[in-house]
């Protein structure tokens, strides 16, 4: 069996011989770092990654000076890591990238309709502006893709979510619909006069008119079937879900609504997805025994509604004792504008209990997993090249990005406040008279 040492010789040799280098950024071999796989290979001391045409070639377990002089020679850029650490490129699991810019002016906000008309079928991705000064804002601190979701204006049903990488490219939608994300706490029982018994009523006649359409789509269509509480595209929308082609993703916070949207979801035979489930602790082995992977924020430690009274900072601690699959979100308000800082919410959960390659997985893996991203969210060879070079602990709040890859390509650590703080620094320094 070859080592990892002479499977790299081999890929870098090739390279060399058949002159595939070129001249492109995102061509490099990192070495002497800490690289968190997040596959079966686990962590990796001192190690070296090779990253070619887009993909990754190789990673080897330990640093080696032949293959850091054999990729020089070949005219690939070599970056000493210096004991930092390469991780995946993070995921958010609950954000509004491209789709809010300013909270305050709803002119700029587009996650959201207050159109009784429009449920299930609105597409945030439609919607989706890959120039938003926030995309370069969160990619250089290591946020590389983000689960945009939509959130309920007028119904239960606030529509579907959708997958974005942070490449700024026309083509940043890799999935623009994931999942139908529907809403069960107190912000629907506003929506639906007042009760989470009309919620709950109101989303079981929606699949089940979704489930009698999928089933006779032709006699409806010659109006030969009853009237239903959707338009046809909503419940096209729906028809995924019933079918089992798609989860629903809701958002629900207490423990008693929790236990009932997981008996409704096994009544039902769809997929659920949960999202908020601060109370989610008082059921952690209910929800883990149904399969339910759960979006958290693990920073919310304090109850901010009647309805997560229950919160504390170990509740991703107690839902991974239990079994169930972590995704999460972060920070608080912050989920948007600054969603890179669910990095800080993860480490805030390994200080609470939760283990550390769980809090990675939650942010690259797992969201992965769950929205079926074939081969992101973990480092082998052969996967996509979206990772992140640290110079630090990646759960670190003080380490910084030094490399950032999307989709193969390496993406400049430049933004609007990098810009700004450039431009002032350059006139303070003129003032001090030292330009």
């Amino acid at each position: 069996m070859k080592t990892s040492i002479e499977v790299l010789k081999m890929v870098l040799l090739l390279a060399a011989f058949t002159g595939v280098f070129p001249a492109c950024a995102a061509d490099l071999v990192i070495t002497n770092a800490k690289v968190y796989t997040m596959s079966g290979r686990g962590i990796l001391e001192h190690a070296t990654v090779v990253v070619k045409d887009g993909h990754i070639k190789a990673i080897a377990d330990v640093k080696s000076d032949a293959a850091i002089s054999l990729a020089s020679e070949s005219g690939v850029e070599v970056i000493d890591a210096g004991g930092g650490s390469v991780t995946p490129g993070l995921i958010n699991s609950d954000t509004h990238i491209g789709v809010e810019e300013i909270s305050a002016i709803q002119e700029t906000l587009d996650f959201t309709t207050l159109n009784t008309r429009i449920t299930a079928a609105l597409k945030v991705a439609d919607a989706f502006n890959p120039a938003s000064v926030l995309i370069p804002q969160n990619r250089i601190h290591g946020l590389t893709r983000a689960l945009v979701m939509p959130e309920s204006g007028s119904s239960v049903i606030a529509g579907q979510a959708a997958v974005v990488d942070l490449s700024a490219s026309p083509r940043s939608v890799i999935d623009d619909s994931v999942a139908v994300v529907a809403n069960l706490g107190e912000a629907a029982v506003q929506l639906v006069g007042g009760s989470r018994a009309a919620a709950m009523m109101l989303l079981r006649e929606v699949l089940e008119d979704a489930r009698d359409y999928s089933a006779h789509k032709q006699d409806f269509n010659r109006r030969q079937r009853r009237a239903y509480a959707l338009s046809r595209l909503d419940l096209e929308a729906l028809a995924e879900v019933v079918r089992g082609n798609k989860p629903m993703i809701v958002r629900v916070h207490r423990a008693a609504d929790i236990r009932k949207v997981l008996a409704f979801a096994g009544q039902q035979k769809i997929k659920l997805v949960l999202a908020g489930a601060e109370e989610g602790w008082m059921l952690a082995d209910t929800i883990a025994a149904a399969g339910v992977a759960v979006i958290i924020d693990p920073i919310l430690n304090l109850p901010s509604s009647y309805e997560s009274l229950g919160t504390r900072a170990d509740n991703a601690a107690l839902l991974h004792r239990a079994g169930v699959k972590l995704l999460f979100t972060g920070m608080g308000w912050q989920n948007t504008h600054n969603a890179y800082l669910v990095r800080q919410s993860a480490g805030n959960a390994v200080a609470n209990g939760l283990p550390k390659a769980v809090a990675l997985a939650a942010m690259s893996a797992n969201p992965a997993a769950v929205f079926s991203l074939d081969d992101y969210g973990v480092l082998k060879a052969g996967a996509p090249a979206d990772l992140v070079l640290w110079d630090g602990d990646p759960l670190d709040v003080t380490s910084e990005a030094q490399v950032v890859l999307i989709n193969g390509e390496r993406v400049p650590l430049v933004s609007r406040s990098t810009r700004l703080a450039q431009r002032y620094y350059q006139r303070l320094r003129q003032t001090l008279g030292n330009p």
